[in-house]
């Protein structure tokens, strides 16, 4: 979460001598509130470490620093966040605490701090005093400092919020989609999403062996028909995706994945695998059911929302199946989650296919899986993929409550892919975008809301720290 730039107090900082100076803008730059506050209650940040001085550095320098970090930070909030009376009392406690400590005044009361900020340090004094019901071109405006070592407008945070995207063109290329509709951009099947398919396979393949292939060879065979099919059905939604698989061929497969049913003569007095491999084989049969009523029904130009995935018993069952397989496993057992985790892998892409449009109208499904956002850019993880400079309509459900009840808005804003990172640790791509000609009121959203999430976390690790001094130092 690198960069802050505001209109915020930097006087505090700039009278430190150079060594901690140099510091305070690193910490700045990468620290939110709550680490602020727990490395001041330490008199330790790491960054101090990176940082060589010829003198060595002393506790009542750090606290000095860290303390004129805090007025930075706090400064540089909005009065409008979307917070409690609470959060916003802790803000300004907190606040008057470290100015206690940086003007040498412990025990002064509130008055007197307030008379030497005026004097001394203007802007501090401006945003304890601002006037909320002044319109913006009233309020006193802050000055905003030259950037120092490569210090961003805005810090990036996270918000109480969840999104969803849609990608709409090729920056590179200057147009909109165009053509069949299956090839919409958006990577599927990735290198991340292969090789969990890939490595499913091996341990299926190899489970469904050990566990069938020398005394029930017959019944391994049928397995085997299962995999064969969730394959061929992977091969279908892998071509219609990119647009390299034709229409009428892959309607082909799936109408032969969906009348050659098993035969389950093999598995004649194994009543409990029977059913639960015939459980399977209805999950495998509305996979293909649906996409085949996807690609019936759609035009090069006009993706239809194929049919919603309902909920079937093996959804509700494998939890039972995942749980005994962790008290006492078998390799049939262990075959049977492979399947599952398969098979939940194509319903996923099956829904991104056949959804991606029709999902905007239920933002109560949108994904909360992100990185981090800023009134400039947004960064969000997925295993799906898009190209650097692709253009991305970005939907946005922001909470704006300030009470205990909660209160969405919706905002939607173009961006641009900036960078791609592989994410292997977490099985995802983090995409990167800069959004393009972000308007005044979207930045205003953003804005307090990363910020009043940052003051939030601020409060309640500051509680969780000690109960004794909710601010934690």
């Amino acid at each position: 979460m690198p960069g802050t730039h505001y209109d915020n107090d930097h006087s505090f900082i700039e009278s430190l001598p150079f060594e901690y100076r140099a510091v305070a803008y690193h910490i700045l730059r990468s620290s939110s509130l709550e680490i602020l506050l727990m490395d001041l209650r330490s008199q330790y940040s790491k960054h101090f470490e990176d940082f060589k001085s010829s003198k060595p550095l002393n506790e009542q320098g750090i606290d000095q620093t860290l303390c004129a970090c805090i007025v930075a930070k706090i400064t540089s909030f909005s009065h409008d966040l979307y917070i409690s009376q609470v959060h916003q009392k802790f803000l300004e406690e907190t606040l008057y605490k470290v100015l206690a400590v940086l003007l040498q005044m412990p025990g002064a009361d509130r008055r007197r701090i307030q008379k030497v900020l005026k004097e001394d340090h203007p802007r501090t004094w401006h945003w304890l005093n601002q006037d909320k019901t002044q319109s913006p071109r009233e309020k006193q405006r802050l000055a905003i400092r030259k950037r120092r070592d490569n210090i961003r407008r805005y810090f990036r945070y996270k918000a109480d919020m969840s999104y969803h995207f849609i990608r709409i063109g090729s920056h590179e290329s200057a147009e909109e989609l165009q053509g069949d509709i299956y090839s919409s951009g958006i990577k599927h099947f990735t290198k991340i999403v292969n090789e969990k398919l890939d490595t499913v396979v091996v341990n299926y393949t190899k489970n469904i062996h050990l566990a069938l292939h020398d005394q029930y060879p017959q019944a391994h065979r049928l397995f085997m028909e299962v995999l064969e099919k969730l394959e061929h059905l992977r091969e279908v939604l892998n071509g219609v995706s990119v647009g390299v698989l034709d229409m009428q061929a892959a309607q082909e497969q799936l109408n032969t994945n969906l009348t050659q049913s098993l035969d389950y003569a093999s598995l004649d007095g194994n009543i409990r695998t029977e059913s639960i491999l015939r459980d399977f084989e209805e999950k495998l049969n509305q996979i293909n059911r649906s996409t085949l009523i996807l690609l019936e029904n759609s035009t090069p130009h006009k993706l239809y929302e194929g049919p919603v995935l309902e909920k079937l018993k093996i959804d509700y069952d494998i939890r039972d199946y995942i749980e005994k397989n962790k008290q006492n496993g078998s390799k049939l057992l262990k075959s049977f989650i492979d399947l599952y985790h398969y098979t939940l892998l194509m319903e996923k892409i099956y829904n991104n296919i056949s959804s991606s449009n029709y999902i905007i109208i239920f933002p109560e499904y949108w994904s909360r899986d992100y990185h981090d956002i800023s009134p400039t850019g947004f960064a969000f993880l997925t295993e799906f993929l898009v190209d650097k400079n692709d253009i991305l309509e970005l939907f946005f459900r922001i909470n704006v409550s300030t009470t205990e009840v909660e209160d969405y808005e919706i905002i939607h804003q173009r961006a641009k892919v900036v960078r791609i990172e592989e994410k292997y640790d977490l099985g995802r791509y983090l995409i990167a975008c800069e959004f393009i000609m972000c308007p005044k009121a979207t930045i205003d959203i953003i804005t307090q809301s990363t910020q009043g999430q940052e003051v939030i976390d601020a409060y309640n690790s500051a509680g969780l720290m000690d109960e004794d001094e909710p601010f934690g130092f």
